[in-house]
């Protein structure tokens, strides 16, 4: 066998190893894609966390996930706030006071034109007289002319006046004394900047505060000012009115109920609870305290009492109790979910 054909067969053979070797290797990576494919179509197994303890649903979660998802507990503290029942309240449709206050509007600039035109018709009276008693310079019929106009001026200034003291008597005796057309505050509640309120105190409330914190839909929170006492009741709020005004940024609109808190006067021991760590679940407020052992389990609590800041006063957990106060609504997730069926649970 010569040479070259020895190094050709030395040839064929490396290039049918290669051959080989390449077959093997895509073998082996379709055989390793596949199982990565399988592995990523395979459901991801979730950590049980949720679980019954003597009774009750409790939650126990990993200091990693704690701290990974943003859920923070702390002791509550205690609270000496001035103790405050809720009261209810309702946003005027002022559209009649709009009117009577449009009303007035024209009647006083009605009144300002006809007294202007009796003072000058008045005058030409005055002149009149004059040039008729000097050897009758005018005419009697002149003189009757210029009485005669300054009588209708004169007449004209007086209904404008009535009407325009008409819209005022009916503001008050619709909206009562401090809801007077013409001033500030009507000015500003019919331009929309204000709100007026009417709120229905208990009966033993004593005298009207004269700041209140209005609570609306969606946690608004607005601070009320004190108008004076209302001066017809509304059906749809009992108890004794008294008017209130909220600016007009507030959210609230005419025809909506909303909230206040009135001060009692005496001090109320309590804990105070943030509004970020209160939850809400079928109708009731709860909070997520942690036990000794690390666990969450959900509590009810009252939030009937607020303080300045917006804080629920409580007075069913003693201070210190430790509570989740960031991230409670995710713990209320991760409880209902696990509440949810899952695919195989229909099988």
């Amino acid at each position: 066998m010569t040479i070259t054909s020895r190094l050709r067969m030395i040839f064929a053979v490396v290039i049918g190893i290669g051959l080989v070797a390449a077959a093997i290797w895509a073998i082996g990576a379709a055989r390793t894609e596949a199982g990565a494919e399988a592995d990523r179509e395979r459901p991801v197994a979730t950590p049980q966390r949720v679980f019954t303890d003597d009774g009750q649903t409790v939650l126990r979660i990993d200091a990693a996930t704690l701290a990974r998802s943003g859920i923070v507990t702390a002791p509550l503290a205690a609270s000496e706030a001035a103790a405050t029942v809720p009261v209810f309240a309702t946003v005027v449709d002022t559209a009649r006071l709009t009117d009577l206050a449009n009303a007035w509007a024209v009647g006083a600039a009605q009144v300002s034109a006809a007294q202007a035109r009796a003072s000058a018709s008045k005058a030409s009276l005055a002149r009149t007289r004059l040039l008729y008693a000097d050897a009758q310079n005018a005419s009697l019929a002149q003189l009757q002319a210029a009485q005669a106009t300054y009588a209708a001026d004169q007449a004209g200034a007086n209904a404008a006046h009535v009407q325009a003291e008409t819209a005022l008597a009916s503001a008050r005796q619709e909206f009562g004394p401090a809801l007077r057309p013409g001033s500030a505050l009507v000015d500003a509640i019919v331009s929309r900047r204000s709100l007026l309120l009417q709120v229905a105190l208990p009966p033993d409330a004593g005298t009207p505060p004269p700041t209140l914190i209005v609570e609306g839909d969606g946690g608004v929170r607005v601070p009320a000012r004190l108008v004076g006492a209302a001066a017809r009741a509304d059906p749809r709020v009992p108890g004794r009115g008294a008017y209130y005004v909220v600016p007009g940024t507030s959210g609230l609109v005419p025809g909506m109920s909303v909230t206040a808190q009135l001060a009692t006067g005496a001090n109320s021991q309590g804990t105070t609870i943030a509004a970020a760590a209160v939850v809400n679940w079928q109708g009731k407020t709860w909070i997520y305290r942690r036990r000794p052992d690390g666990a969450f389990v959900r509590v009810p609590v009252s939030t009937e009492q607020r303080d300045a800041a917006g804080n629920y006063i409580v007075h069913d957990l003693p201070p210190g109790t430790r509570a989740a106060i960031q991230g409670a609504q995710l713990l209320l997730s991760e409880e209902l979910r696990s509440q949810a069926p899952t695919e195989s649970d229909g099988d």
